[in-house]
């Protein structure tokens, strides 16, 4: 018997960190009814450390099966440190993974926040990271680079806080935060926020106004980009301009 949630489409999560919150909650403020999250932790409790990447990657394969089994229509592969372990053409590799092993369409945080810029038509990118190793900043601006777009501005703060601590961060912090790196680059037309840790979806919109530009994070852009792929096109106001194109 089919199930009662979900009925729409069910979207497997492979969530980074070892707990999985502000995705979640992000995800489901803002899908509307029928759609459903299946999420599948993986190994990362602090992106600094690089046993925890390798141990992600290594759980994908058991991970992805056990998702398609649960009844995913569509695998979203996150968490950019990881997708990017393998080097900057790590991203295509793990989302070729994902469809082999799923037979599923996929997509993964990078990848949406591709099409995201694509969608807005979008081309200089300020990006606000709290990876807090430089290394890990620079290796997303050469992913981006890559993809043919230009880094007007890069800046990867330290918080103190491992990836499984993010979720506890302040709204006011990520905003002004986020609002100073975009003041700092040089003509950027987007602010990225690439972290699903990070809260974003209730300030989106204000941030948006008071900047002038679109603002696109790692959980709004792979939520856009999972109901586009899955072709639930019903409009949601209230989370950015990019869901004005669904």
């Amino acid at each position: 018997m089919p199930a009662a949630y979900g009925w729409r489409a069910r979207v497997g999560k492979l969530n980074p960190t070892v707990v999985a919150s502000t995705f979640v909650y992000e995800f489901y403020k803002v899908v509307p009814p029928g759609v459903m999250l299946l999420t599948r932790n993986l190994s990362v409790s602090d992106v600094r450390n690089p046993a925890d990447l390798d141990a992600s990657v290594a759980l994908m394969e058991e991970a992805v099966k056990e998702l398609k089994r649960a009844g995913a229509d569509l695998i979203l592969g996150a968490g950019i440190p990881v997708l990017l372990s393998p080097g900057v053409g790590g991203n295509e590799k793990i989302l070729k993974l994902l469809a082999d092993l799923s037979g599923l369409p996929a997509v993964t945080t990078l990848s949406s926040a591709v099409d995201a810029f694509r969608q807005l038509q979008v081309k200089r990118l300020a990006i606000a990271t709290a990876y807090g190793k430089p290394e890990l900043g620079e290796n997303l601006a050469a992913f981006m680079r890559a993809q043919g777009f230009e880094v007007a501005g890069l800046s990867t703060i330290e918080t103190g806080l491992a990836s499984i601590e993010k979720p506890n961060i302040d709204f006011g912090f990520v905003y002004r935060y986020g609002k100073k790196v975009f003041h700092d680059a040089d003509r950027a037309d987007v602010l990225y926020l690439p972290s699903s840790s990070w809260p974003t979806v209730e300030y989106v919109e204000y941030l948006e106004k008071d900047i002038g530009v679109p603002v696109v994070s790692s959980s709004l852009a792979a939520t856009w980009n999972c109901l586009r792929v899955l072709d639930i096109h019903e409009p949601i106001h209230g989370y950015g301009k990019l869901f004005n194109t669904l």
